[in-house]
């Protein structure tokens, strides 16, 4: 789906991911099929439990017991990574895919101090001197803004404050430079200024190395500041994808609407109240073959209510993807839309 004619590097082609529960089959990841071109940024949002994260696991082959991959293909670099057996997944992870994981806290390991943490993961992808992983581990610390690495990289998590935790995991994800790079919530409890000085962190990264990032948030204006393209996820399914530009100055599913609607923004009529978005999305146990979104929709028809749930087609133009019967075209929509 990307709009590049370059190649994509990550290519995701009607992915379907499950957990088997007592209850039931959970149904996280709904054929989604996304595509990232090489040095870009694509960003993945939508309320929390849309499939977010259950994609990026996905990717890594890393979905926690009793999760599965059910089917479809994740291409890298043309490789099909469901392919790959398990030895040659794992040269595959932290050396060309790293990922920053959403809780640094849980995330770090409490009994190696931060270097260690760095250390590890260069001397098991590379033949080098502990010494050399060393030296390497406390550039990789230095780059990514931690003042004085040497006594960093001597500290236990529990020494490290959020801002700093969350710099030594996305260095240990970057390490060794890989080509993509997947942030799940990469500066969710952070204070606003811990986080633009995160971002910007990322964003040199990006620039010095030319990385592809896959980044996994619900925060719309991290969205905003650092992607190209957006997929906005709901019930495990892909609702609208496009340009970030676009997709921000012309949303068109009723609930990408809803979600920038209920952002607060320092244009806002001060005496108009913020809007919510109105019930709770659906069970994945138990999906509706309707659209998922009918019952929250603000401008449901009859169509929705007796049609299947409706598929990704082009809007506008090609870039600009929207599952929905009835999209939002005139400004008007948008006091409907939330």
């Amino acid at each position: 789906m990307s709009s590049s004619l370059e190649s994509p590097i990550l290519r995701l082609q009607d992915l379907h991911a499950e957990f088997v529960t007592p209850e039931g089959i959970v149904k996280a990841v709904n054929g989604v099929s996304l595509s990232l071109r090489p040095g870009g940024t694509l960003a993945i949002t939508g309320e929390s439990g849309s499939g977010k994260t259950s994609i990026a696991l996905s990717i890594l082959n890393l979905l926690p017991h009793p999760g599965r991959i059910a089917s479809g293909q994740i291409y890298f670099s043309e490789v099909d990574l469901l392919s790959l057996r398990a030895e040659e997944m794992r040269r595959v992870r932290g050396r060309r895919i790293g990922m920053v994981f959403q809780d640094p806290a849980t995330g770090l390991n409490p009994v190696l101090s931060a270097g260690q943490q760095v250390e590890e993961i260069i001397t098991t992808h590379l033949s080098v001197s502990k010494r050399e992983a060393r030296r390497r581990s406390l550039e990789v610390l230095a780059q990514m803004g931690l003042p004085e690495p040497e006594q960093v990289a001597s500290r236990y998590p529990f020494q490290l404050s959020g801002g700093m935790a969350q710099r030594v995991m996305i260095a240990i994800a970057t390490a060794l430079n890989p080509e993509l790079l997947i942030l799940d919530e990469p500066t969710s409890a952070l204070d606003v200024t811990i986080q633009a000085a995160i971002l910007e962190d990322i964003d040199r990264l990006q620039e010095r190395h030319g990385t592809s990032i896959l980044l996994i948030t619900h925060d719309l204006g991290v969205v905003a500041q650092m992607a190209d393209e957006v997929a906005v996820m709901y019930a495990g399914a892909v609702a609208e994808y496009g340009p970030a530009r676009i997709l921000f100055e012309r949303p068109r599913h009723p609930y990408t609407w809803s979600l920038l609607g209920s952002r607060p923004r320092w244009d806002r009529d001060e005496r108009r109240r913020l809007a919510s978005i109105r019930g709770a999305p659906p069970s994945l146990i138990d999906l509706p073959d309707e659209c998922p979104f009918l019952p929250r929709c603000p401008k449901a028809t009859s169509v929705c209510r007796t049609s299947p749930a409706p598929q990704l087609a082009p809007i506008d133009s090609d870039a600009q993807l929207v599952a929905c019967y009835n999209p939002v075209y005139q400004a008007g929509d948008e006091e409907a839309a939330g």
